[in-house]
Formats: C-alpha cells, sequence, structure tokens
C-alpha cells in the first residue's frame, strides 16, 4: 500500500542553482495521487515564514472551497484571497532527480536561505528554514527533538550558523 499523506520531517540543502530535493516519501505521495512530477509551491499562510507544497489533488479542493465561500462574489476580500490562493502560487516540474528549482520570489518570502526542512502537514508539507522553524513560540518539544535530530544527522548546528 503506498502512502497517500504527507508526513514527516527531512531536511536538504539548496544548491547553488537554487536546486532542492524534494524528499522521495513526498514524490511517492505526489505521483500516487496525481500521476504528475509536479507540485505547486506558495507562501506560508497564518502568518508563518514558511513556504507551503501541495499536489494538484490540493489544489483542486482548495479552488472547490473557494469557490463554496464565494461564489462568483467580486468584492475585493474575495479579489485578495483569490490573489493570494491562486496568484502567489507556482507549478513547479520535479526533475528525474527529485528536485525543483526554487523560484527568487518564494524563496524569498519563506525565508529559505541554505536548507529547508520539510514539514509534513498530511494534505500539504511546508518548506521551512530550519533555523526559523526552531525558533517558532509554538514548537512543542517533540518537534524540536526530530529537528534537532535531522540536523545532527546531516552534520549542520543545532544554532543558525554565522552569515
Amino acid at each position: 500500500m503506498s502512502n497517500t499523506s504527507y508526513t514527516g520531517y527531512f531536511v536538504n540543502a539548496v544548491d547553488v542553482k537554487n536546486r532542492l530535493s524534494i524528499p522521495a516519501v513526498f514524490r511517492d505521495v505526489i505521483t500516487a495521487r496525481t500521476a504528475t512530477r509536479q507540485l505547486v509551491l506558495g507562501p506560508g499562510h497564518a502568518g508563518r515564514r514558511c513556504l507551503v507544497a501541495y499536489d494538484e489533488t490540493h489544489s483542486a479542493k482548495l479552488k472547490s472551497d473557494f469557490d463554496a465561500r464565494h461564489g462568483a462574489s467580486i468584492s475585493p476580500e474575495a479579489h485578495a484571497e483569490r490573489a493570494f490562493l491562486f496568484g502567489s502560487t507556482q507549478t513547479l516540474g520535479i526533475d528525474d532527480a527529485g528536485r525543483v528549482v526554487l523560484p527568487a520570489g518564494l524563496r524569498r518570502a519563506g525565508g529559505i536561505a541554505s536548507h529547508v526542512l520539510f514539514v509534513g502537514g498530511y494534505e500539504y508539507f511546508e518548506l521551512w528554514d530550519p533555523w526559523t522553524f526552531m525558533a517558532h513560540p509554538l514548537l512543542v518539544d517533540g518537534q524540536r527533538f526530530m529537528v534537532e535530530g535531522e540536523l545532527e544527522a546531516r552534520g549542520l548546528p543545532l544554532e543558525r550558523p554565522a552569515a
């Protein structure tokens, strides 16, 4: 049985060409759900300085939820939400090595520097600067221990490296 939800924590580096390897288990979910090698990437939500990624199945759900809330409304609120949900995202192809190229604007919006912490969110996953995630005020000890383990496994410091 294949996994059809995004779960777990993973850390990967961003290379000098802004390429980032998507964890194999997340790529497997994308292909199991959509039979494509594409993901949708956008800025984080609820004031979280990260990026959020999902497959076309979740994208269709977001559109359906938007339509249920707003219908054919032309209100300023509906336009603002539409611009955020759909205008600030990009569909990215995953290459044969399992990588995407991070667009500069999204990389900046997410505060992504040298490494990315992938955080499963079941229907989507988040991409964080690992040290920004570790400083999040709502982070619980169990999460901290798991992220510390991922950083240590890659020989990365637990404290943010000097710029």
